[in-house]
């Protein structure tokens, strides 16, 4: 019988191929890869010696025993034909991942928005007990310097991703849905398709397990009426919630915060002024998710309290990149406008003005929210639309940033303007600049590079002007 040795990864520059690299590599596989262009996640894993080939061909997969691709690869893939034609045996990067969950007691964490957060809260709660789980993320964890960690505990910790449907079949012991929006609806065609296919993840949940829930999310509410065959622990900031927290104080370095569990019940417990490093609401919801998730894997009190103060944060989220003269600068990667709205209003408590600058990520996401976009940037002083990312898709007629930008002004926004590039926006942000000025930078695309390397460019001017 033919041993699976060496595994090679087509679109592995992905950050959920790349983590299954990472994992498959740190198990003793021979592992290789593909991709269309360098990135930060390909030179992460060609730093811990994973060769990575630029640019599909055919001679990539030599002396490969499995080929694993991205869902963004097209099925004529050059590489993928001569592992057919080599009868190499070819599975899809979901079906790799179930296999590493087969292997463990698996916590799943899903939703349209913040899993990444979530799964990163969750991953220093788990540490700090000396857990050691094994940590697959859609993001960047800071205190790992990576989206992914091999554990040597029979647990693991997984974000999965709602865009292909395919986390439906994914199996958990527990699992988290952080709230259901109008997301991937050009895969899923409908509402109520997408709804179908979190209630088919909710049925992979196992009834030894549980799962933890957004108390405030009415979709949510929607799906779990009829669902009997669970342990369902809401999460949020009402009295009917199983775990509420309560906000106390916040400021620039974070929110100070209190968590009442098992309320109305003999065994109410409490965790009191527990300091929290990241700001806003949303992020203390995503505090709420981990609290419940670790308090019900019996993490004492004082340790999630402590793990919760520890915390490091998650690369492109609120990521201060730049602080000078009281300006500062943000990197974020909301790119829907509820996570825009929320991270806008994370940021609106501090003095001075707030300008929002956005990458618009998709021409089929800004189709299917427009109006929601169209109204989500009034806590925001100046607005900055730049040109839609298409991430491979087709422009779609009658949908652009220029007509974006129109609509938000429409909707009463006095200060809302288009630039055609990123250098024609550095040059009118140069302009108007002022101290106690915020920028925030957010979206799925390129921005962060650009943002970054601004950022660069602002210090070394402080330092030739010093």
């Amino acid at each position: 019988m033919k041993n699976i040795k060496n595994i090679h990864l087509v679109g592995i520059g992905g950050i959920g191929m790349s983590g299954i690299a990472e994992i498959m590599n740190n198990l003793g596989y021979s592992i290789t890869g593909s991709d269309q262009r360098n990135n930060l996640n390909v030179e992460r894993l060609r730093k811990n010696g994973i060769k990575v080939f630029l640019g599909h061909k055919e001679s990539n997969i030599f002396n490969s025993s499995l080929v694993v691709y991205s869902s963004a690869i097209d099925f004529d893939n050059c590489e993928l034909k001569a592992a057919r034609e080599k009868k190499i045996p070819i599975i899809g990067r979901s079906e790799m991942l179930r296999e590493l969950m087969r292997m463990k007691k698996t916590i799943t964490v899903s939703g349209s928005h913040g899993k990444t957060t979530t799964v990163s809260i969750i991953a220093e709660i788990f540490d700090y007990a000396k857990h050691d789980p094994t940590v697959i993320n859609g993001g960047i964890i800071n205190s790992y310097g990576s989206n992914t960690k091999l554990g040597f505990s029979d647990l693991m910790l997984v974000e999965i991703d709602e865009s292909d449907g395919s986390f439906s079949f994914l199996p958990s012991f527990a699992g988290v849905i952080t709230s259901i929006d109008n997301e991937h609806i050009n895969y899923y065609g409908s509402k109520k398709k997408l709804l179908n296919a979190f209630l088919s993840y909710c049925k992979n949940i196992s009834p030894f397990g549980f799962l933890a829930i957004s108390e405030k999310d009415k979709n949510i509410s929607k799906l779990i009426k009829n669902l009997e065959s669970l342990n369902i622990i809401k999460y949020g900031f009402k009295k009917s919630c199983d775990v509420r927290g309560k906000i106390l104080r916040e400021d620039k370095n974070g929110v100070l915060f209190n968590v009442l569990i098992n309320e109305g019940s003999i065994e109410e417990e409490r965790i009191e002024n527990i300091f929290f490093p990241m700001r806003g609401e949303h992020n203390i919801e995503n505090a709420l998710a981990a609290i419940t998730i670790a308090y019900n894997f019996n993490i004492k009190k004082e340790i999630i309290k402590k793990g919760l103060e520890s915390f490091k944060g998650v690369g492109r989220r609120l990521s201060k990149i730049y602080e000078n003269n009281n300006i500062t600068f943000y990197d974020d990667y909301a790119h829907h406008p509820t996570e825009i709205k929320e991270t806008i209003k994370a940021l609106k408590s501090k003095p001075g003005r707030l300008i929002s600058v956005v990458q618009p990520h998709r021409y089929s996401r800004l189709r299917d929210t427009y109006k929601q976009f169209s109204k989500c940037f009034f806590n925001s002083d100046i607005v900055f639309i730049l040109p839609i990312y298409q991430a491979g898709e087709s422009k779609i007629d009658g949908i652009s940033s220029e007509l974006l930008v129109r609509d938000i002004t429409n909707s009463g926004h006095p200060k809302a303007f288009y630039s055609n590039n990123f250098s024609e926006f550095k040059i009118e942000i140069l302009k108007i600049l002022q101290p106690n000025d915020t920028l925030v930078f957010m979206g799925a695309g390129s921005i962060s590079s650009w943002c970054n390397l601004f950022a660069k460019e602002m210090i070394l001017m402080d330092q030739n002007n010093e």
